[in-house]
């Protein structure tokens, strides 16, 4: 079984997206010095951020949890002066020091020394003790207020004779002692309370599904569906058809195929293509109508919004949905008439939309293609419907070349795919190869959802759900263009102002460098996040005026939220008061606030799974020789990316013992003294697996040869 089944659009691939460099957590804490306290766990190192020295942990006045989620107001703020209180939620780093976060002012600096017994999460009240000229305030936890989380997932041992729980969450500097064990046995995942009662035994570490519960639970994500949740998506009846048909546009006659990874189950968007006179184009993309099923303020809604998302772990999937609707009654499987909301696109010879109609349908997918098959088909291959195939991918071209002159940036670095055995077990690790097929649909759904975005934004002020991605901050663009400098590559703009078209153009200049996948990974980090928000600020990476999320409701809320405003506004137009508006609209943000929260906790859980998985297969290749490129360059060592398998683990600076290498952070860079050799960001090394830890989820390896 590989990775799974979602779509991984151009616009689903920007935001600042951490390295698969990761890391242990061990190593985390003994580098202060030398990288930026990073704000989640998924963020465990950064190729080519290598620090300046400074080791000084400070923060802006806007900030997030160790989680990633941002945290509410306090009572207070870090302005008062020496010996006020403020209160508010404690956000920890996993090097134990934290900060009060203040999102309209200074966060307030917590020392490890003075944490004292909260944790992550929790609402305490905190005194200034000091206030450093140019550095955040000093603050020491007087109490805590409410508890954020009551239990924890963690590791039990009984060293030295002491039970404790070594926990999961790296926010969790401090073991949590154990006063009642119950049956649990040292060496096991357990999950224990604050005051150290072990209620739930989860199993030993290398048992098949621990590693998948440990992940989720540590960060009380659910690992099942609730039972009767369950129950009542087994008593929803199939729709009735005869009945939907009056108020639909009825597509069942017209050709209409799926095109999904080969173990996808939740078929959420199907494509319909015709030919039009004039060298025009009617494209359709019909999505799965998840609002017919789920009614809002339903049980399942409630369960749907609190997940919001759907959470992939290569054999295992956190479904956002109960997998009644996701897998049957929702998913657009061949052969079977299914409620759809579709997006009818009339499409020019130049790939513009000239005219749309956005509405309620019936459909049946004549066919369920994979991507490969319609790789094969596009190579060449005879199918039966190759035709409509090939007529489908001169259409995105089309389309592509029109968001291309508009400066959209298309990021294409591989990722690491993962193939498990019936037990779990990791079989294969390989580079991802991005086909022709995938930007073939992915052109479909970004046109679908752009075309809805802008749809809303024609017919007036409604309160509506955007995808927003804002430019990149002036600090990470010159992070990023002085990375390209210290490579050979001198790119100059005005003011450190990059554009997505300066994006595009770069990323066309690195296309046949053999450090091609590292400098794109670095420029998605060197990015602002993409968020859903009810204010259009438009979306930098696609260089689009309006975009939203209208294509995956089975497994994103905010998808769900738009198909339910769509309907809203279309049988009633524009008839909300000012007061309807504006409680909407605030609704609307809470929501989406929520969602952006849980889509970026649902991405650390993702690549920490996909980094346990690749520390197990790494085990079995200990002693192993293998080329490489370094993907970061720190005072501590050097991280390298094996090319075989796309996993990082660090050289450290104690086992190059053929010279005295000397840091230059300004050119991402080791200088030997002696031999003068220099070891720099990108270059090719070969070294040799020597250390796997899949506890602290970190490799070591030993260089072998380097550039001289």
């Amino acid at each position: 079984m590989t990775n799974k089944p979602k779509k991984n659009t151009s616009e689903q691939k920007t935001g600042k997206t951490p390295a698969n460099t990761q890391r242990s957590k061990s190593e985390q804490k003994k580098t202060a010095k030398d990288a930026r306290p990073e704000k989640s766990r998924g963020n465990r190192s950064s190729a080519g951020r290598s620090s300046s020295g400074k080791n000084s942990p400070s923060r802006g006045s806007s900030s997030r949890s160790s989680s990633g989620k941002p945290t509410p107001a306090p009572s207070g703020s870090g302005s008062g002066p020496r010996g006020s209180n403020a209160e508010g939620i404690i956000s920890l780093h996993n090097r134990g020091f934290g900060f009060l976060i203040v999102p309209e002012g200074q966060d307030i600096f917590i020392p490890l020394d003075n944490v004292g017994k909260a944790m992550d999460g929790d609402t305490v009240r905190v005194r200034i003790e000091s206030r450093p000229r140019g550095k955040n305030p000093i603050g020491r936890v007087e109490s805590i207020l409410k508890e954020g989380r009551r239990e924890f997932v963690g590791l039990y041992t009984r060293k030295d004779g002491k039970p404790r729980v070594i926990p999961e969450d790296d926010s969790l500097t401090r073991p949590i002692e154990v006063k009642n064990p119950g049956q649990a046995r040292s060496g096991q995942v357990v999950v224990v309370s604050r005051d150290g009662t072990i209620g739930e035994v989860i199993g030993y570490p290398d048992a098949p599904g621990v590693d998948v519960q440990m992940v989720l639970r540590s960060r009380d994500l659910p690992y099942e569906y609730p039972a009767e949740l369950n129950r009542i998506a087994q008593n929803i009846p199939q729709p009735n058809m005869r009945k939907l048909k009056k108020n639909r546009l009825d597509f069942r006659k017209q050709l209409t195929f799926t095109i999904d990874p080969e173990s996808a189950k939740d078929f959420d968007d199907a494509i319909s293509l015709k030919q039009l006179p004039g060298g025009m184009f009617e494209l359709a993309v019909h999505i799965a109508d998840v609002s017919h099923f789920v009614a809002p303020g339903s049980k399942i809604d409630e369960e749907a919004a609190k997940r919001s998302t759907s959470i992939y772990l290569l054999n295992h999937v956190a479904t956002m949905l109960p997998e009644r609707l996701a897998n049957d009654l929702c998913s657009l499987k061949p052969g079977v008439d299914r409620p759809a909301f579709s997006v009818i696109m009339t499409v020019s010879s130049r790939g513009e939309v000239l005219s749309y109609r956005i509405q309620e349908s019936i459909i049946k997918s004549d066919r369920r293609f994979t991507y490969e098959q319609v790789e094969e088909i596009l190579n060449g291959g005879y199918d039966p419907l190759g035709k409509t195939i090939h007529l489908l991918q001169a259409v995105s071209l089309l389309l592509r070349r029109q968001r291309e002159e508009t400066g959209s940036i298309d990021f294409n670095a591989s990722v690491p795919v993962i193939s498990l055995n019936e037990d779990g077990t990791p079989e294969s690790i390989e580079p991802s190869r991005r086909l022709d097929a995938h930007r073939l649909v992915e052109e479909c759904m970004l046109t679908a959802n752009r075309t809805v975005a802008r749809h809303i934004e024609k017919i007036g002020s409604l309160p509506f759900v955007y995808r927003i991605h804002q430019r990149p901050e002036a600090e990470d663009a010159r992070t990023f263009l002085n990375l390209l400098k210290a490579q050979g590559i001198n790119y100059r703009i005005p003011e450190d102002e990059l554009e997505s078209e300066d994006y595009r153009k770069l990323l066309s200049i690195i296309e046949n460098l053999e450090f091609k996948d590292l400098i794109e990974k670095v420029a998605l980090r060197s990015m602002t996040k993409a968020v859903y928000s009810v204010e259009n600020q438009g979306h930098f990476g696609l260089a689009f005026d309006a975009y939203t999320h209208f294509t995956s409701p089975i497994r994103r809320y905010p998808d769900l939220l738009v198909h339910r405003l769509l309907k809203e506004y279309g049988r009633t137009g524009i008839s909300l008061s000012e007061a309807e508006a504006k409680k909407r609209k605030n609704e609307l943000q809470r929501l989406c606030n929520h969602a952006s929260e849980a889509e970026s906790t649902a991405t650390d859980v993702e690549r920490e799974y996909i980094r346990i998985k690749s520390m197990q297969f790494l085990k079995d290749h200990l002693g192993e020789d293998h080329e490489g490129i370094i993907t970061g360059v720190t005072s501590f060592g050097l991280f390298v990316q094996l090319k075989d398998f796309m996993i990082d683990g660090l050289v450290h600076i104690s086992d190059m013992k053929d010279d005295h290498y000397i840091f230059d952070g300004e050119n991402y860079q080791l200088k030997g003294e002696k031999r003068k050799a220099v070891l720099r960001l990108g270059d090719p090394v070969k070294v040799r697996i020597n250390r796997v830890s899949v506890e602290e989820q970190k490799a070591d390896f030993r260089l072998i040869e380097h550039p001289a």
